[in-house]
């Protein structure tokens, strides 16, 4: 009876270590065979979960000129370097999965979970060739503008609450646009892995939009992708599940600078503006038939937050949004002094990388669940669970 209170006891404490720094769980399970019981049972995994309600991020994968994917961590997650795979690059990353892309390859996307290093090949359909521009084989002259597509990553199963998805059935979707004959069309495609095929393209007319190809995407519930266009006057849905393409326009915010499309937040579509040393973010609801309407708006106040200098110094020309967190509500800026991020929830600016990044895809998963070596003794200062390192 006491050893029963005791493991209740330890199974609350251990339920509030950080889910930003699973080496405290490594550690911990390193103890005792009894602390490693708790810690490996799925029973404590699942209400660790449910517990903090929203995956960590881990870190954030970006592209970088000539050296393919970076994984940069913002946790005591470490990717193993070797399994960087410098020949890929990254194109999404959401649900614990990232989006990689190699051109020249039989099967040029990759599908993998970094946590424990599963990969999922995925071939090349001639289907995809009208929505994707094929650079060729040179990785030196490849870059994000190469490909005339947006691709997104997205958990395939029903009803999903992405605490504990990883390793079920999931979509890559492309949408892209086309011109033929002066009539400039929206394309999409969608990969199921539970099939291990590509869905039939879809299209339809769509007058002066371009797909903005560098650009992130948002997943609104397991079946709508959506994608802003390169004007960021518009974004295109894509109903996967009922495989249906609309354009939705974006109502003209005048004087708050270009909309830019960061993600979703409480089932609804959130963009962003930087402007005056403020960040505006709009939040949108899509109707139906591409009926649209905005539901509220915030702005945050970067001209008192560290760092101050830096930001004073700046023009609105040079600070722009480059990504979002979704469920922690943090914010990527591009700056000329480096890359920072907002914390929406505390207001509170921090410096996270030194380059100019253009496109941060942030990598959330709980690391629970997914043991493997254990170091041999408590004084160990290395360990690894799954394919991801914690030091």
């Amino acid at each position: 009876m006491a050893t029963a209170l005791v493991d209740d006891a330890m199974r609350e404490v251990f339920a509030r270590l950080p889910a930003d720094d699973p080496r405290s769980l490594v550690r911990a399970a390193a103890v005792c065979r009894s602390w490693r019981g708790i810690l490996s049972d799925p029973g404590f995994a699942r209400g660790y979960r449910a517990f903090h309600g929203a995956p960590p991020m881990l870190g954030f994968l970006h592209n970088e000129y000539r050296r393919g994917n970076c994984f940069v961590p913002t946790s005591t997650f470490r990717r193993p370097a070797s399994h960087d795979r410098r020949d890929c690059h990254v194109l999404d990353s959401r649900h614990g999965l990232a989006l990689l892309y190699a051109p020249g390859y039989q099967a040029p996307f990759d599908v993998c979970d970094l946590v424990t290093d599963k990969w999922r090949e995925i071939d090349d359909d001639p289907k995809c060739h009208s929505i994707m521009h094929w650079p060729g084989d040179d990785l030196d002259d490849y870059d994000d503008d190469s490909m005339r597509c947006n691709a997104t990553v997205l958990c395939a199963i029903d009803r999903c609450d992405h605490l504990d998805c990883h390793g079920g059935h999931f979509f890559v979707a492309l949408v892209g646009s086309a011109d033929e004959v002066s009539d400039c069309h929206t394309l999409a495609t969608v990969y199921s892995s539970e099939t291990g095929e590509w869905s039939d393209i879809i299209s339809i007319q769509a007058p002066g939009f371009e797909i903005d190809t560098g650009g992130r995407t948002a997943v609104v519930g397991n079946n709508k992708v959506y994608v802003q266009s390169y004007e960021g006057d518009s974004v295109v849905e894509y109903n996967i599940r009922e495989q249906q393409l609309s354009v939705i326009m974006a109502p003209e915010i005048r004087g708050k600078g270009f909309l830019d499309l960061l993600g979703v937040e409480d089932g609804m579509l959130l963009f962003g503006s930087v402007l005056s040393h403020r960040l505006y973010l709009w939040s949108m609801e899509a109707g139906p038939r591409g009926a649209a309407a905005w539901a509220r708006h915030r702005v945050v106040e970067l001209e008192p937050l560290p760092p101050h200098r830096a930001l004073m110094d700046m023009s609105d020309s040079d600070m722009w949004t480059v990504g979002f967190a979704e469920r922690v509500g943090v914010i990527f800026l591009r700056t000329p002094f480096g890359l920072h991020t907002v914390e929406l929830n505390s207001g509170r600016v921090n410096k996270v990388h030194e380059r100019n990044i253009k496109k941060v895809m942030p990598y959330m998963r709980f690391c629970t669940g997914a043991w493997g070596r254990m170091p041999a003794s408590d004084g160990a200062s290395r360990s690894v669970v799954g394919g991801g390192t914690m030091v």
